[in-house]
């Protein structure tokens, strides 16, 4: 215990303490992590308690103060979000698709994103995007079936996954049209209303940006198999 206390251990928490307050910082703006997510706050917590643990050997009230203010912040702000968190549901259909594209996003936030859009049903026939055609929705097909037809060509099928993920944000042209096979349940959000919980959550516009990048990554992996394939059996 007395080690514990010894100057030389009080040093090494204070050095710890400012690790972690710039870590955590770093790791914001690197976009890693959320400053709406928990973690953000635990390591600012630990970090408070660390550095005022540091004070023990060279007492300097201000920094006390500031230490103790940031612990019941970070105390409070962890409790707010645990309630916050408590009091969101998602229904099957939701909680599928959140963890599926937004594995990262906070309850609350995955609520109100899931407010601005509307789950549908789409009939055969349906055409979601049309190739040359404005992307003006993001699609997510949960259920169902779709064929992604490109130059006139069959080129995909989809049962599941982002439609119109490349386009959307800037609003350019489809690179395919992607017509309903079966009878499909979608999630359906509007580029503005995309646009416009980007323009007032940073948080969301980063998960976003993520999310889309990821899906065009997969489609592109998937394409490039499945040309691989044909040129073997060419």
């Amino acid at each position: 215990m007395d080690k514990l206390m010894s100057p030389e251990a009080l040093e090494i928490a204070g050095y710890i303490g400012v690790g972690l307050y710039l870590g955590s910082y770093v790791l914001l703006q690197f976009g890693v992590i959320l400053g709406s997510g928990s973690l953000y706050s635990v390591l600012n917590l630990l970090a408070a308690c660390f550095v005022l643990a540091s004070l023990m050997s060279a007492f300097n009230m201000s920094s006390a103060i500031i230490q103790v203010t940031w612990i019941v912040i970070s105390v409070v702000g962890l409790s707010r979000r645990a309630i916050l968190n408590a009091m969101v549901r998602f229904d099957p259909d939701e909680r599928a698709f959140i963890d599926d594209v937004f594995p990262a996003m906070p309850k609350p936030l995955g609520r109100r994103f899931l407010n601005r859009g509307n789950w549908v049903t789409f009939d055969p026939g349906t055409e979601i995007t049309r190739e040359g055609e404005p992307v003006a929705n993001l699609v997510y097909l949960s259920d169902g079936q779709a064929e992604v037809v490109s130059g006139g060509q069959s080129v995909a099928t989809l049962s599941r996954g982002l439609i119109g993920e490349m386009n959307v944000q800037a609003g350019g042209p489809a690179s395919a049209t992607v017509r309903v096979d079966a009878p499909s349940r979608a999630f359906v959000i509007s580029r503005s209303a995309l646009l416009t919980l980007g323009r007032r959550d940073s948080d969301f516009s980063a998960l976003l940006e993520q999310a889309l990048s990821r899906s065009v990554r997969e489609k592109l992996a998937e394409a490039n198999a499945r040309a691989s394939g044909r040129a073997r059996g060419a």
